[in-house]
């Protein structure tokens, strides 16, 4: 957790429960809140001109999204939508800054949560530009492993639409991708769940 939810209530913050599917913010908003994942998973995603949707990240219990937006005074870049349904903490800007200020080691966790995203986007951009669908879908199941630490086979947590919208590949053109890696025995598929 971010910032503890008795501290976020204690400034001013409330609760809200969103069904699945719900959108939080979209695209081209103007950012008033910050948010926290209480329980449920959000997706974060922008759409192209042909309405394709590129997945920026995923969030869950304890995770924030859309802060940068919101410090910058910017424009949301991407719609925030609830994968499942979530209840998600917002707490104002003014109030947000109210705890920064007096709380330094929030704005420290804050300041490595912000890194870490950088990073992954920065890791992600090789997952775009890889040629073959082949090299895309490997190239996120490395970047998850990498990032669990993971040494063995490993359940790869997402559903072939997750995949598709993480890799910018349709999501028939990632089923046949898997069904091959399994033939070729680069991946398992056990009970239709993906193990890398």
């Amino acid at each position: 957790m971010l910032i503890d939810y008795d501290m976020l209530i204690a400034y001013g913050g409330f609760a809200r429960k969103y069904d699945k599917g719900s959108i939080i913010f979209r695209e081209g908003d103007i950012p008033y809140f910050y948010y926290q994942v209480l329980e449920g998973e959000v997706k974060l995603f922008s759409t192209n001109a042909d309405g394709k949707d590129l997945m920026q990240g995923f969030f869950k219990s304890g995770d924030s999204f859309g802060e940068p937006p919101l410090l910058l005074g910017r424009v949301y870049p991407s719609t925030a939508q609830a994968c499942t349904a979530s209840i998600i903490v917002k707490i104002s800007k003014e109030r947000l800054l109210s705890i920064m200020k007096d709380f330094p080691a929030i704005t420290e966790k804050l300041l490595y949560a912000f890194a870490r995203r950088i990073y992954d986007k920065a890791t992600s951009v090789q997952i775009w530009v890889n040629q073959t669908p082949e090299d895309k879908i490997k190239s996120l199941f490395k970047k998850l492993k990498s990032e669990k630490g993971t040494k063995g086979p490993m359940l790869v947590p997402y559903t072939r639409q997750q995949i598709a919208d993480i890799t910018g590949l349709r999501v028939e053109t990632v089923i046949r991708t898997l069904i091959r890696m399994s033939t070729e025995k680069k991946i398992d598929i056990i009970d239709h769940k993906v193990y890398y």
